[in-house]
């Protein structure tokens, strides 16, 4: 199967396509950072006219991504979710699609998110990322994927878990803003790429956006002890957060594409801190 990864420097396009290089014939779409370790066996472009070929499959992992401390023009967001999806669709109209999403477009909620949801996204980011979808969705063949908060080794530097992570390995301590109760639900890059391939694998369509998130919540405080007690590290309260806790129940995206995730918190946060230690 000859497969196109969009954006293949980023963090999941990365490991995506190096899992995918195993079994298909991969090719990458890239902007502009590179990074070392992408497999031999995908063959990279960085721009969209290169490619003459025609894949059976594109996974759009590509995003302009407004997260942690990173901010994005309204302009930015277009061109990077929007346009160059629209691009990309025009381009291979004969391609089954996959685009990948952010839980971001159902905004705040105060109840369990499933996926019956209504949509309701609170920035532009989130916007444009919904925009993207509903082009997506006009493709005959096509499956969307909402994740929560992706991590694992070559994670974007800032987001809480590798700070928390940067603040435990250098100063022996971790700062939690507020009471640390604010529920967040993180989910590791290979159960991600696991709900991927089972998704390209399906022979059966999912006719609605696949809600990629893990079966738990983990409280702020809660991640701060982890990585505290795997670093031997003190837990400080400073300043407050008033940013709402999110929960999900993902049950129906689970049955219909037989995908289960498997790697619990505690697990992927020790992964990650040994691969962490290594970097300095």
């Amino acid at each position: 199967m000859k497969i196109l990864v969009t954006g293949v420097y980023g963090f999941l396009g990365f490991h995506l396509a190096n899992f995918l290089a195993e079994k298909h014939e991969v090719f990458g779409l890239y902007h502009i950072n590179k990074r070392e370790g992408l497999s031999n066996a995908v063959c990279v472009f960085s721009e969209l006219s290169q490619l003459n070929i025609q894949p059976d499959v594109v996974v759009m992992c590509h995003a302009a991504v407004a997260s942690g401390t990173t901010v994005l023009s309204e302009n930015e967001l277009e061109i990077g979710n929007v346009s160059l999806t629209r691009e990309i669709l025009n381009y291979f109209p004969k391609a089954k699609f996959i685009y990948i999403s952010t839980v971001a477009v159902y905004g705040d909620s105060e109840v369990i998110l499933t996926e019956n949801t209504k949509e309701n996204p609170q920035s532009t980011y989130a916007l444009s990322k919904l925009k993207a979808e509903q082009l997506v969705q006009k493709s005959p063949l096509h499956a969307i994927i909402r994740f929560s908060s992706l991590y694992g080794n070559g994670m974007k530097e800032n987001t809480i878990i590798p700070i928390y992570c940067k603040q435990a390995l250098h100063d022996g301590k971790v700062s939690v803003w507020g009471d640390g109760t604010r529920l967040q639900n993180y989910i590791h890059v290979r159960d991600a790429v696991s709900l991927i391939h089972k998704i390209i694998q399906n022979t059966i369509e999912v006719d609605f956006p696949v809600l990629g998130v893990s079966n738990k919540e983990y409280a702020n405080v809660k991640l701060a002890e982890l990585i505290g007690a795997y670093t031997d590290s003190e837990i400080v309260f400073e300043g407050s957060d008033f940013s709402k806790s999110v929960q999900y129940n993902n049950t129906i995206s689970q049955k219909a594409v037989n995908w289960h995730p498997k790697t619990d918190l505690e697990t992927g946060i020790k992964q990650f801190l040994e691969w962490r230690r290594k970097q300095f």
